[in-house]
């Protein structure tokens, strides 16, 4: 696109200004130029307002550093601006001719670019104006592309495969509940496993049953184990503290020690209930291991714990119901471990004359606890009697194919609801995808709307966007030619001085310096050069317009590209 536009933009403008020369009253600057360069430049007239605001030579050198940056920004805003609306356009514009064509025609917005300003509030105007209208152009087209994103994905998935196209217009109106207890998951097989899957989907759950099975019964193995490790720490450290009668007497003063203590006796009562009190791993190591004796060896040895850690725990809830030998619990929180500890001496068959009374002082609260000991109880039966083999996760035969693509198929199938989560993990682990539906009478609607609205919203913005670039780029143009129009009046002013004439300080160009605009022929750029050079040989000494060999280095500070004349470019490919 930029060569093509090259070509037809045409060979980049010179901007040249040098000292004004007369033939009496009369100006000839301009006109020796053109006799000069006839056939092989075109020349025209470059009109710069001759009055702009000079101000002090500080200032006018600091200028011209920023305007070379402001030029190069207006030269990047410009191709930017243009690759924006070609790009959106899908095609190349003839905004960059248009805007070309009009460089010799040129002429200063006074009533814009009012002269009385100073240079730098000119260039500052100007640079301000092409960040703002560059910003705007760009939040424009941000705005654009989100849309056009938006849009691009719905289409690209209403157009995908079954893993991601819409499910509404397949399903229509399929009821994902058909029971309280059944619910129908869609699933995406790959077409190569389509047999596969009708032969083994009714199946799929089993090994997922067993691999649960293992995983309980490790769980179970090593509770069991951990509960061993509790029994073997707690009894030896509660039976070697009973014996001393000084530790006895502090660990029975504890408020929870019953408790402790009852619950160290729960786990060993379940371990004898069990009937596994040894380890795995003290149970047949060899052929000689007599496991039923060694059984009946550590049951024996844990009731005898069981009878002492009862004569203990006796002890510890009469200590505990002492204090209310002649006074009953006067608050609930009191009542209520009353009650704890009363039916904990129920539990492990415990009699005592502290018991008895306490019981009579929590009758109410006694009864009520009682009562709903015997409902958890009654329930946990329940509960033990209902408790069957899972059935089937998947309903069998429920499989049905409602749509198939080049690489997909969509089946419905029937699932009990309340192992839905199970069905998931087995089909993560099958690599069949289960696409989330819910039902939606208005969704295909819906659909349609969405993607309707984001088209219009697209076509409106691509239209604002293609509006704004081509108002933005002429005037973007046009304050890029002040800007060069700026920087040619400022240093030419630096490089040629005021005039002499007080007169001429109200139109230094053209009285004292003329502007004028350079267009080479195709392939005389070089001669163009060597007749400029000779034509203003006088304005520069020979040592500061010498060719370097490229052996010589470049002392003079000026590089490559000073001329005697003051030059600016005027290329437009580079901001294309």
């Amino acid at each position: 696109s930029t060569a093509a536009m090259a070509s037809k933009t045409g060979d980049p403008y010179w901007l040249v200004a040098f000292p004004q020369e007369y033939k009496g009253p009369s100006r000839v600057g301009l006109q020796r130029l053109m006799d000069k360069v006839k056939g092989y430049a075109r020349v025209v007239k470059f009109e710069i307002p001759g009055n702009l605001k000079i101000g002090t030579l500080d200032s006018l050198m600091s200028l011209t550093e920023s305007l070379g940056k402001v030029d190069s920004l207006i030269a990047m805003s410009l191709g930017k601006v243009l690759k924006t609306l070609e790009d959106i356009q899908g095609k190349e514009s003839e905004l960059g001719v248009i805007a070309y064509r009009s460089v010799t025609s040129f002429k200063w917005q006074y009533n814009k670019f009012m002269v009385s300003c100073s240079l730098h509030k000119i260039t500052d105007g100007i640079e301000n104006s092409v960040r703002g209208q560059e910003g705007d152009i760009k939040k424009m087209m941000n705005t654009y592309n989100e849309v056009s994103q938006t849009l691009d994905s719905i289409n690209r998935t209403d157009n995908g495969t079954l893993l991601v196209r819409p499910l509404n217009p397949i399903l229509k109106n399929v009821n994902v509940y058909p029971s309280p207890s059944l619910e129908i998951i869609f699933v995406v097989v790959s077409s190569k496993k389509k047999s596969e899957f009708l032969a083994t989907y009714e199946t799929m759950e089993e090994s997922y049953k067993k691999r649960r099975a293992r995983k309980e019964e490790e769980n179970t193995q090593m509770a069991r184990d951990q509960r061993r490790r509790d029994l073997s720490d707690a009894i030896p450290e509660i039976l070697k503290s009973s014996k001393d009668e000084k530790k006895r007497s502090e660990m029975l003063q504890g408020g929870a020690v019953y408790k402790h203590i009852a619950n160290v006796m729960r786990k060993a009562k379940d371990m004898i209930a069990q009937g596994q009190i040894l380890s795995d791993g003290k149970r047949g190591r060899d052929e000689n291991f007599d496991q039923k004796a060694a059984e009946a060896k550590a049951k024996e040895a844990l009731e005898d714990d069981l009878a002492k850690l009862t004569d203990i725990l006796s002890d510890a809830i009469e200590e505990k119901l002492k204090p209310y030998d002649h006074q009953a619990p006067n608050n609930s929180g009191a009542r209520a471990a009353v009650v704890d500890v009363v039916l904990t001496a129920e539990e492990f068959d415990i009699q005592g004359k502290h018991i008895d009374n306490c019981r009579k002082m929590v009758t109410v609260e006694y009864g009520k606890a009682k009562k709903e000991i015997e409902r958890k109880l009654a329930e946990m039966k329940r509960s033990e009697k209902k408790k069957l083999p899972d059935p089937p996760y998947i309903v069998p035969g429920s499989a049905n194919l409602l749509d198939e693509d080049d690489e997909y198929c969509l089946f419905k199938m029937m699932i009990m609801k309340k192992f839905k989560d199970e069905v998931l993990k087995i089909c993560r682990e099958k690599r069949i995808t289960v696409r989330a539906y819910k039902y939606d009478p208005d969704g295909e609607l819906n659909h349609t709307n969405k993607k309707n609205t984001l088209a219009a919203t697209q076509k409106k913005l691509r239209n604002r966007v293609i509006n704004k670039c081509k108002v933005s780029y002429p005037d973007i143009f046009q304050q890029w030619m002040h800007i060069k129009a700026v920087r040619c009046f400022a240093e030419s002013v630096l490089r040629f001085g005021l005039p002499k004439k007080t007169e001429d300080f109200k139109a230094i160009f053209p009285n004292h310096i003329q502007a004028a605009l350079v267009q080479p022929f195709p392939g005389r750029d070089q001669r163009v050069r060597q007749i400029m050079k000779k034509l203003y040989s006088g304005l520069a000494s020979a040592e500061v317009t010498a060719e370097l060999d490229a052996s010589e280095t470049d002392y003079s500070g000026l590089g490559a590209n000073f001329y005697p004349y003051v030059y600016l470019q005027i290329d437009l490919n580079h901001a294309l």
